[in-house]
């Protein structure tokens, strides 16, 4: 008789709890100010609301016990409260910028490897960018171990990115999860970001995510640009350097309302100096000035309705050659060898995310983004024009299935590229349009694993449809241990008289023996990220490895004659291997450490053989070390990296003296800086590449540049010597 009154008592209980509610408030800690729009939700559940404009809300209680509440608000560390059937609840948030979580921020916001993501991310926050002058970019990379950084060529000084041993055209590079880097722009677009507009960088290895596209291929790097409702009211930036550079960036943001936000971001640089640092005759950066400007607008109802919308512009005007080139006077002389480049971008975007009211977990969005990118350049006599317009749309809806634990993200998607281009005397044309349905579902047990699985179908009007699946599965090992697994196939048209510089920066005759088809890979990769104490300091080790296998790829052929380039669709096999160890380490308060060794294997075949990828070091290691005193007074940082050898394509068929050697020696760069701060600025000095080594030779047959031997595309190493550096920074919160 006592078990059933039992049973009936405990039904009885149950029922009542789930009859009932939880009335409460959310508000700043502090202030004490109501937060309209906090999302409060019991997790591992559906059930969750939003506050009103009094920060009150009402919850039914949990479905199942033992349960927490847990309470978000944009600016605020979270809070999660165990239920211990509280009819009442006011939580009290903390806003994340209070003196305890400012400096956790700060820590984080150097380089940060969560362990809680599915995905294998690396975060790069605006301490670990001003470690170096960061004026674009291509240079925000310098301390950074995963991404390479090189220079293309030895006329233009511009800089490109590599990822697991792979050009940056196969990493899908993104701003705010749209199209960022791509197209036309794959070679300058970098330099077109100064590194002061920029608020963090996400760095994915592998595949990413279905719901960015189908581009990526070896990596995924997501850039995210300040915001107004976050960002200062005023920012001046100012950088000069002893080569002739100078660049200013001027920020200003204007808060209307609770609602309404605007922030105009602006850049003007240029290169005045014309240097020559390996005396080959030839300018080791191109002269000229680049300016920009990005405006955007924020419009925020809290768990309602969220819109972005803005425009950015650059235009971009550089000159190169011959010391004695002048660009005014010389482009009919064919005596003297020059080198002119016009780039001209606009761009517009739109985002917009719409809430559902009483549940968080539950959202539409859509992002829009359309632009126009110019590219025109000359190198001697050769002759390019390029043009693109571009347009993408994006509609995400995402939600949950029953509980927390299982999420799903669907949409459609569609990419209009026009594209337009001349070398010398042949034209081409083409016109790409390529819509698309995607659907990723992650599963989740809190502190146990994670599960991402994503399928997007494509379809290309000229080349039919893709099918791309990709899959991540995270393991908690430990609760500060986890081990990842990726999988998962891209695809990419590839443009490639932009994105080889043998073209443009030789006199090699350019043989295009085949139609170009889309290049389609393969990424596999296992990661392990270890967080643990050292003497009670705390210390992060990342061990990876990653594989890219090649159904078809464009092959830039070097080797089989020395005069000429040989473009046609992969015959054979093609692959790169990539293996990364780093330790982050804290001896000390304040004071970082930074030790990282990566081996590469990258092989294409090549006319029948198969050859390790020219222009790539196997061995790369890296250390940066980082000191801070209290309050950031004083700021120290120094990185020092260790190139190993790269393979030369074949020079064996030039003439005597106009050979290079099989394969670079190794070699070894060191940058420093010191920044001094103040209340309200800060000014640093710096150095990079201090023990001054350029690459010798770096031209093939300099004296004759309008010759059939004339080669300045073959760089291994750095092209600019000792460059030293000040610069001032000043906000006004």
């Amino acid at each position: 008789m006592m078990k059933y009154l039992m049973f009936i008592l405990t039904l009885f209980t149950i029922k009542q709890i789930t009859a009932q509610t939880i009335r409460g408030s959310v508000m700043d800690a502090h202030t004490r100010e109501a937060l309209q729009g906090a999302s409060v939700f019991w997790l591992h559940s559906s059930q969750g609301t939003i506050t009103d404009a009094n920060g009150v809300f009402e919850i039914s209680y949990p479905t199942k016990v033992p349960a927490s509440m847990v309470v978000t608000y944009i600016g605020y560390l979270s809070d999660t409260t165990p239920f211990k059937q509280q009819t009442e609840l006011h939580v009290r948030l903390k806003p994340s910028n209070t003196l305890n979580e400012l400096e956790v921020a700060e820590t984080k916001e150097a380089t940060s490897f969560s362990t809680i993501t599915t995905l294998n991310r690396e975060s790069l926050g605006m301490k670990e960018l001003k470690k170096a002058a960061c004026c674009n970019l291509s240079e925000s990379f310098e301390a950074n171990a995963t991404v390479d950084v090189t220079y293309s060529d030895a006329l233009t000084g511009a800089k490109q990115i590599k990822l697991l041993g792979l050009d940056g055209s196969y990493t899908q590079i993104l701003f705010e999860l749209q199209p960022g880097i791509r197209g036309l722009s794959t070679n300058y677009g970098l330099s077109h970001i100064p590194g002061s507009w920029v608020q963090s960088i996400d760095i994915t290895k592998g595949v990413g995510s279905v719901v960015g596209g189908y581009e990526s291929m070896s990596g995924q790097i997501n850039i995210e640009l300040l915001k107004p409702e976050k960002s200062e009211r005023f920012h001046l930036n100012l950088y000069a350097g002893d080569m002739g550079r100078y660049e200013s960036n001027i920020h200003l943001v204007h808060r209307f309302n609770k609602n309404w936000s605007t922030l105009l971001l602006t850049h003007a640089s240029t290169v005045t100096q014309k240097n020559d640092f390996n005396s080959d005759g030839f300018m080791d950066i191109a002269t000229g000035y680049q300016l920009g400007a990005f405006n955007r607008w924020k419009y925020e109802n809290p768990g309602k309705l969220m819109a972005s919308f803005g425009i950015k512009v650059n235009y971009d005007n550089r000159s190169g050659g011959q010391m004695n080139y002048n660009v005014k006077a010389d482009n009919d002389n064919r005596s003297i060898y020059g080198v002119g480049i016009q780039t001209k971008h606009i761009e517009g975007f739109s985002k917009m995310a719409l809430g559902f009211a009483g549940r968080p977990y539950k959202s539409v969005g859509l992002m829009v983004n359309a632009r126009t990118y110019e590219h025109d350049a000359f190198y001697g006599f050769k002759n390019y024009e390029g043009q693109e317009q571009s347009l993408h749309a994006n509609l995400l809806y995402q939600t949950i299935i029953n509980t927390s634990d299982h999420k799903i993200k669907t949409g459609v998607s569609y990419m209009l590229d026009n594209y337009k281009e001349r070398y010398i005397d042949s034209s081409f044309k083409r016109m790409e349009s390529v819509p698309g349905v995607f659907a990723e579902y992650n599963y989740e047990r809190l502190n146990k694993l994670s599960l991402l699985l994503g399928l997007r179908g494509d379809y290309h009007n000229l080349f039919g449809t893709f099918i791309n699946p990709r899959a991540h599965l995270k393991i908690n090992l430990a609760p500060v241990s986890v081990l990842r697994f990726s999988a998962g196939r891209g695809m990419r048209v590839a443009n490639v008289f932009i994105e080889q510089p043998a073209i443009m920066a030789s006199n090699r005759k350019v043989m295009v023996e085949e139609a170009f088809k889309p290049e389609v890979s393969w990424n596999y990769g296992i990661s392990l990220t270890h967080k643990f104490k050292v003497a009670r300091k705390n210390a992060t080790l990342v061990i990876d490895a990653f594989r890219t296998d090649f159904e078809n790829k464009i092959v830039t052929d070097l080797d089989r004659n020395a005069q000429e380039i040989h473009l046609y669709n992969l015959k054979g096999t093609s692959y790169a291997n990539s293996f990364q160890t780093e330790l982050n380490y804290e001896p000390i308060k304040r004071l970082e450490v930074r030790l990282a060794y990566k081996w590469q294997d990258v092989r294409t075949t090549y006319s029948g053989n198969l050859l390790q990828k020219p222009l790539i070091a196997n061995n790369r290691v890296l250390f940066n070390i980082a000191y801070a005193t209290k309050f950031d007074k004083w700021k120290f940082d120094a990185t020092a990296k260790w190139f190993g050898q790269n393979r030369i394509p074949n020079t064996s068929g030039n003439p005597d003296g106009l050979r290079m050697e099989s394969y670079s020696k190794p070699y070894y760069t060191f940058n420093a800086q010191v920044t001094r701060g103040f209340k309200k600025f800060e000014m640093y000095i710096g150095a990079e590449n201090i023990f001054d080594f350029v690459q010798a030779n770096q031209i093939i047959d300099p004296k004759n540049p309008f010759g059939n031997y004339f080669d300045a595309s073959m760089i291994w190493g750095p092209v600019m010597g000792r460059v030293i550096y000040v610069g001032f920074r000043m906000s006004i919160k």
